[in-house]
């Protein structure tokens, strides 16, 4: 998208008198606020008595994007929670695993600012590349350029820096991906409350005997964080569809004279 103009979000406020809202009740108050918004022209947001009362349901089986079958034990509702960030490790193969499945099953996916990643590896695990919209270089301001995006995909891959966002950067972000339907996985750059945080690294490489055999799938240590519920963790492994049934198998050791 680089050279593509991509619009930014943003408020202008102006300076506006606000009425006075001492010895009002909260009712009152937030009927007060509204009628302001309105004569403002701002759309009034749906206040409520109690925020607390009203939790997120970050892991809804109706609001979950379906992970790979190697990940998804691990994962509240069995994938990610839709229109929420969820955090994940530096670990490509992993990502890759998400974008093929997502694109396999005939979602649409976007990565961003992640000039190495290797898209090679969607195809052989079955994935559709022709799925996914990649953007080496988003330009100066690459979290808009995320937040478009998760108006109308899947699945959203962001790598950028080793930085931990203010609150206030990420708000115009979080609020761009509540109007969606993605699922933002957000690498290097961290947020201070995310709805998942996934973790790996790997731990074995399988199908290699004794002198010979072949790569044939890669085993992972993953541990999965939900806000709000206990870590979960254990072992998975990625492979090709074709390679998953020789995992078992022992290579047949043959002596070379």
């Amino acid at each position: 998208m680089s050279g593509t103009g991509v619009r930014e979000f943003g408020i202008e406020a102006s300076a506006v008198a606000v009425p006075d809202l001492s010895g009002m009740s909260r009712a009152e108050r937030i009927t007060a606020l509204r009628s302001r918004m309105s004569a403002m022209g701002a759309a009034a947001p749906q206040l409520v008595e109690n925020p607390a009362s009203a939790p997120v349901e970050y892991f809804d089986k109706e609001n979950i994007l379906a992970a790979p079958d190697s990940v998804s034990q691990f994962l509240p509702g069995g994938g990610l929670p839709r229109r929420a960030l969820s955090q994940i490790t530096e670990l490509p193969l992993l990502v890759v695993a998400f974008l093929a499945h997502v694109t396999a099953q005939g979602g649409h996916a976007a990565v961003i600012g992640w000039k190495e990643l290797a898209f090679a590896g969607v195809i052989d695990l079955g994935g559709v590349c022709e799925n996914i919209i990649a953007i080496p270089d988003p330009g100066t301001e690459p979290l808009n350029v995320a937040a478009v995006l998760c108006e109308g995909l899947d699945l959203v891959v962001y790598k950028g820096p080793e930085i931990s966002l203010s609150p206030t950067r990420a708000r115009p972000l979080l609020a761009k991906l509540r109007k969606g339907s993605a699922a933002l996985l957000m690498v290097g750059t961290r947020v201070s409350s995310p709805a998942l945080v996934m973790e790996a690294e790997t731990s074995n490489y399988l199908g290699i005997g004794q002198g010979r055999g072949r790569i044939r799938g890669v085993e992972l240590k993953f541990r999965a964080m939900p806000k709000g519920q206990p870590p979960r963790s254990g072992l998975v492994t990625i492979s090709r569809a074709e390679d998953a049934a020789l995992l078992n198998t022992t290579p047949t050791l043959r002596v070379v004279p």
